[in-house]
This record gives C-alpha cells, structure tokens and sequence, in this order.
C-alpha cells in the first residue's frame, strides 16, 4: 500500500488527524493496536479552538448532541471558599461555547468512524513491527507482514510511544510530579446530589482534590495521594466510597473506574525527525488541571495537516514542515507551565507549601494565553499568533480547496501579487479588523499577520511566503 501520510494511533489524535487529512486531499492509513477504542473516559473537555475545527470539518451536530458546556471553574480554599474563579459564557469567540465536556469512549467512536468514511485506510487490531524512514519514503511493516510506503510517519501512539523510542527523541522535564487518584462515576437516574456546577478545585489542606461535572450523569473526581499512603489501599472499592463521602454514594452512583496517575509535565523539544513526527502524547504530556492534553494533540494534528496538504497539492515544499517544531514546542510548552502552576497553586491556597505562584494562574485569572512565537507569523502586532476570532466567511475560505488563508479586508481586494506563491482567498469582514488595514489568517485560524496599509501587507507577504 502506498499513502501520503502513516498514522500510528488510532485514539482520538490520531483519528482526528486522519479525518482532517482526508478533508485535505492527503491520503492516509491509520494503525491501532485495538480493534475498538478504549471504553473508558480519561480526556474530559474540548476547548473553543479544537471544538471550531470540529465545528468546520462537520462534526458539529454530533458535538451538540454529545457535549455539554461547562458553566463555570473555581478554586476553593481550605474553609470551601471561593477563591478565584469566574462563570463560563454560553458562546464565546469562536461563535461555540469555551469549553464543552464530553465522554472520551463516546468521541473516539465517532472520530474512528469519521476517519473511515473519509477515506482513510484502517488497520484496527494491528501493531508496527518494524518502520524505516530511507529519506525518500517511510517502509512501515505491521505485525501481518503488510507493508506500508508513506511520505510521512506520524506517532499518535502515546505517552509510552513506541515511535519516539524508535527515533530516538527525548522528553524534557517540566518538574511536576505527583500522585493522585482518580475517580469517574455515572450518577443513578434521578439521583439527588448536591455538587458544585462545573469545575472546582478543592485546595484543602490535608487532601486537595478536582470535581469535574461531566456530560450527562458523568462526573469526575481526582484525589491526591498523600506522601506515605497506600494508593492500592485508596483504590479498593473501601476506600473509594470513603473518598468520595458526603459527595455521592453507592445509592445515589456507580463507580466507572478508578485509576492512579502519575501526573507529570513532559515535552519532547523537538517533535520530529526526518519524515517522523510526533502528535499528542507521544511528545507532551501535561498535568490535566487546565484539561489541555486532549487539545493541545489535536493542536499538533492541525499544524501538520494543512502542511502536508500544501506540499501534496505542490503549493509548498518539505521546508514547510521545519515549523512544526517551532510553532509546537513554545506552544504546548507553555500550556504545560499554566497547568504546573495551577497543581502548585491548588497546595498553595491549601496552605501546604508556598511556590510563589500567582493567583491569576487559576480559573477566571489574567494569565495571558499561549501564542504562537515563531514559525509562519510575523509583525508585532497583539493579535499576531493568537485564534481569529469566528466568522463563518473566514471558516469557509481557510478551507478552501482543502486548506487556504484567508485575507480579511475591509472592502473587496485584488490579491497582492506577492501572495502568489500562497493559496489565499478574499474575505470582506470590516468588522472584524480592529482599525486594521488588513489581517492575514492561516488554515488553522491563526492570525499570521497585521498589516496597517498595502505596504505593510506586501512585506507581510513576503515574510510568509518565504516559509513555503
């Protein structure tokens, strides 16, 4: 078989991937060692960015059936008081809500299914036992003896990835290490329950703990393990029940599953080698305080699609793909830092240890969002880096032709003739400029520049058309 792009990795990243590939043009196999997904939750929440990409390749009806908007996250000290937090809109910049919570078993079904009707190529219940990657082409041999030839050879496969052993790159330490037990029940039908709405931080001192109001009658806690405890002795049916007391019982819930996790914050400096990559887990895991793992690989997953699909359709070379590390790396890096800071803020308002970490860290806080800091950006502009807020105009252009960028002006213009070498369409939205002359967006929505007149904008294009 020969394809453009390898996928090891059925999970939601690797699903998602395959999906947006096949929107794209770019053909693809996906591998899983699972002949079905995983049926148990552990991803819990969809932010605006990655729900608007769902939004626009289709997804959205079965994400509005399936998810929930989450209302509202705070931070509690010891006595239960509030100590930060705010109330979630209902809609927010990208035209969707915030944040949705969903049940992972029930999006990776989906997300699979979607793969497949796409287009995809799948090799469910299968494992790689050998890949090589000779510069021309990826030979990626599975465990039936079927051999693969592909472009590119992208590792969704995991925290434990096989792929990132197998290239030889490393994971750095963000120093965050702990313990913590984690609980997911369904309550009973009609269960009376008093818990809070939303997200809460409970920054206790003797035990801090997360609730997470989930989709539907799901919920979630996260216990952390105190040094010196049994965590085998926590996780017994006993022990459970005595956690969770006073907040759900065996009348009123059942326990899902229970897990203890090491919470720690990883990230692979460079995510790629060759013609290999690395997507989600595989080069980042962080702490779930800020509920980011889940997003910030379907992050990756966009950055590399409409890449590949520029170099398929001949509109860009392989230099494209040197950003992917850079526009990665800085990103997730800092994502990583605000969910470290939000772990030691929850034992700071507990009065456990003080870390100097500033309270805007938590929900409802200043603390500014990641950006992008480099790669296919340019100007200094504030809003250079960051999402373009949603107009449907704009959503439908960047897709054009499977991925474009959008030029977004005030009145109808001719396009400069030093974006020739960049696939990019016209869009009219004078009200979504700001005073600018005109604002340049990428195929993953980014803003790639600002320009305050034609000058500005034909360096602007200069800039970026030296990337591809």
């Amino acid at each position: 078989m020969k394809v453009d792009v390898t996928i090891l990795g059925g999970g939601p990243v690797g699903s998602f991937l395959a999906t947006i590939l096949n929107d794209m043009g770019v053909s693809n196999v996906v591998i899983d060692r699972d002949s079905v997904p995983y049926q148990l939750p552990r991803a819990i929440v969809m932010d605006d960015e990655i729900l608007r990409a769902c939004y626009d390749h289709g997804m959205g009806k079965w994400l509005q059936q399936n998810t929930e908007p989450l209302q509202r996250g705070d931070f509690v000290g010891p006595n239960d008081e509030v100590v930060i937090g705010a109330d979630i809109p209902s809609v927010g910049l990208q035209g969707v809500p915030p944040v949705v919570v969903h049940y992972q078993p029930d999006l990776d079904v989906m997300l699979r299914a979607e793969a497949e009707r796409r287009g995809s190529e799948v090799r469910w219940g299968h494992t790689v036992s050998n890949m090589s990657d000779t510069g021309d082409v990826v030979v990626t041999t599975l465990d039936s003896g079927e051999t693969i030839e592909s472009r590119w050879f992208i590792g969704c496969d995991g925290a434990s990835s096989w792929t990132r052993k197998l290239i030889g790159l490393q994971l750095e330490d963000l120093r965050f290490d702990q313990e913590w037990l984690v609980v997911d029940a369904e309550l009973h039908e009609g269960a009376q329950v008093e818990l809070p709405v939303g997200v809460r931080q409970y920054c206790h001192h003797d035990r801090p703990f997360t609730f997470v109001q989930g989709v539907r009658r799901y919920r979630r806690w996260e216990f952390q393990i105190q040094e010196g405890e049994n965590a085998a002795l926590l996780n017994t049916e006993d022990g459970l029940w005595k956690l969770l007391d006073g907040m759900i019982s065996p009348s009123t819930a059942r326990i899902l599953r229970s897990a203890v996790y090491r919470f720690h914050a990883v990230v692979a400096p460079v995510m790629q080698h060759g013609n290999v990559y690395l997507a989600g887990d595989s080069a980042h895991q962080t702490p779930p305080f800020a509920g980011q793992g889940l997003n910030s690989g379907m992050r990756d997953a966009i950055n590399l699609a409409w890449k590949f699909s520029f170099i398929t359709r001949g509109l860009a070379t392989e230099n494209i793909l040197a950003t992917y590390s850079p526009e990665r790396v800085p990103h997730v890096r800092s994502t990583i830092a605000h969910a470290v800071d939000m772990g030691r803020l929850i034992d700071q308002l507990g009065g456990r240890v003080s870390h100097g970490v500033d309270v805007e860290s938590g929900y409802g806080g200043t603390r500014p969002s990641p950006f992008l800091e480099s790669g296919i950006v340019t100007g200094s502009d504030e809003r250079v880096g960051h999402q373009f807020w949603y107009h449907p105009a704009v959503s439908q252009a960047v897709q054009h032709n499977g991925a474009s960028f959008a030029l977004v002006t005030a009145e109808p213009m001719e396009i400069p003739v030093d974006f020739a070498l960049i696939p990019i369409v016209n869009v009219v939205a004078p009200d979504t400029l700001g005073g600018a002359f005109a604002i340049v967006v990428r195929p993953d929505r980014y803003v790639a520049a600002v320009a305050n007149n034609i000058t500005e904008l034909s360096a602007s294009a200069a800039i970026l058309a030296s990337y591809v």
